[in-house]
């Protein structure tokens, strides 16, 4: 903060000083970030000449407080000063003038079309504990026209003042980048994707896309061999082991998926099991949902949603992950998920390792670095060709320029547009990555009936292995990063 003192503004009579009276002093105080001022008023000695409220003004005026000053709050402050008598005392810090605050701008907002917003298909659990996984409502048909999703764009926000007079810049909101995919477009204003033809709708690697279905009517296997799909993919059967279905949308497979692999932007919906065998493979970018999970690696973007349970398998999801059905239970294996998991049962009576971790996935933060590399990569690339378009620079300047390196000098032009484009859209990625990585207090574990002796639970980077027994237990983070336990209700 900056202090400036002064004496009360009538001179001193020379009898004063040689007497050794002081007047009364004023010391203005602004906040660092100038948007407060304050004062503080010493009393005069006795006979001295007392502090007015001119006093204060001229002060203030002197110290460069043009802003926001409060009459009112200067007059208090000057009588609060009268009733002080020791001169000595530390006097009262009263602030006297406010600044305006910026007011920030918001940040754009994307609105989309229910079609892309809706549950996908989420099992309901039965009474007797039995999920129907058979009426999904994994395909979003939208006509062609439809407006899938319209863009609100930013505000520039309002600026502030602060008591020394001075603009304060808000901050303005965020922009957004709108992505119109396979089958959309944008609008003329670009701020709306509407779909261009008949089909799927669906958000894919960040844009939105209109998608038709290819149905197999049979297994995946001898007959039809591997299945590679833009649109999504319906198998009537099953997976056999060693085939493979990759969709650029969602996989609904009516059968059993058996040591197959399968592999989805949108979500892998599975009316029976998933058994692996080793070597089966799931990976979604949304949700992948089966009655069982056996032997299996299973990676969602999404939720994770089972039936009777998940056994000696390796699971993660990038939100949830639950086991819903009446023998729902997680045996064995590692199971990862971002946000939480929940069973009815964690770990087995007999033993086993079973391992639970809840938080920040590895995958994440990998990516994170991955992307931040990538952006330091970019930004020293901008350097070196900001120097070379400065060397070119100076040439023109000098007539020195050939014909070749004027060439160059406009690829170099071209380079370095594409590089700040990309840049752009890497640092937009590293800020979700962060975010999505900053939200581990709110993680948990969850077993409805009973957690078993065993089970290492991992919230964020604390741990835990289980002793005893617990009922009906939910895991989380308290105030101190430790993981504690509490007891849910019952049914």
């Amino acid at each position: 903060m900056v202090e400036s003192t002064e004496k009360a503004p009538n001179d001193e009579p020379q009898n004063s000083l040689e007497q050794g009276v002081r007047n009364g002093e004023v010391i203005v105080t602004i906040s660092q970030d100038a948007m407060a001022a304050y004062v503080s008023i010493i009393p005069p000695d006795p006979g001295g000449e007392a502090v007015t409220v001119d006093a204060v003004l001229k002060k203030l005026e002197e110290s460069g407080v043009t802003y926001g000053i409060d009459l009112k709050a200067v007059e208090a402050a000057v009588q609060e000063s009268s009733i002080v008598q020791d001169r000595d005392a530390s006097p009262m810090e009263c602030r006297v003038a406010w600044g305006k605050p910026p007011i920030d701008g918001e940040d754009a907002r994307i609105d989309y079309h229910e079609a892309l917003t809706a549950a996908s298909g989420r099992p309901k659990v039965l009474e007797d504990g039995r999920v129907n996984l058979f009426d999904l409502n994994t395909v979003h048909n939208v006509p062609k026209g439809t407006v899938l999703a319209v863009e609100t764009p930013p505000t520039a926000g309002e600026p502030g003042i602060s008591v020394l007079g001075a603009e304060v810049p808000a901050r303005p909101g965020r922009d957004l980048w709108l992505r119109a995919g396979r089958g959309t477009s944008l609008s003329e204003e670009k701020l709306k994707v509407i779909a261009d033809v008949d089909g799927h709708a669906a958000i894919i690697d960040g844009k939105v896309e209109v998608t038709s279905i290819f149905t197999v009517p049979r297994d995946v296997g001898v007959e039809t061999g591997n299945i590679h799909f833009v649109g999504s993919v319906v198998v009537r059967g099953g997976i056999q082991p060693g085939f493979s279905v990759k969709a650029d949308g969602d996989v609904e497979v009516q059968g059993n998926i058996e040591g197959g692999t399968v592999e989805a932007k949108g979500n892998v919906t599975v009316q029976y099991g998933i058994k692996g065998g080793g070597r089966g493979h799931i990976k979604a970018g949304g949700v992948v949902k089966a009655r069982f999970i056996e032997n299996a690696d299973v990676c969602a973007g999404s939720n994770v949603w089972a039936t009777d349970g998940i056994l000696q398998s390796r699971v993660q999801a990038g939100s949830m992950i639950e086991v819903l059905g009446k023998r729902g239970a997680i045996i064995g294996g590692r199971v990862m998920a971002k946000e939480a998991v929940s069973a009815r049962v964690l770990g087995s009576a007999i033993g086993g390792a079973t391992e639970i971790i809840v938080g920040s996935l590895p995958s994440l933060r990998a990516e994170f670095l991955e992307s931040r590399k990538k952006q330091v990569e970019i930004e020293s690339n901008l350097q070196r060709i900001s120097q070379t378009l400065q060397y070119l620079g100076d040439q023109e300047k000098k007539g020195q320029l050939s014909k070749d390196k004027r060439e160059m000098m406009a690829r170099t032009l071209q380079i370095q547009e594409q590089l700040t484009v990309d840049l752009k859209v890497v640092k937009e990625h590293c800020y979700e990555l962060e975010r999505a990585m900053s939200d581990t207090r709110k993680a948990w574990v969850q077993a409805k009936e009973v957690c078993y002796p065993g089970v290492k639970i991992g919230i964020g980077s604390a741990s835990m292995v289980t002793t005893n027994p617990l009922q009906r237990s939910r895991f989380y983070l308290n105030e101190n990063g430790e993981i504690e336990v509490m007891m849910i209700p019952g049914r």
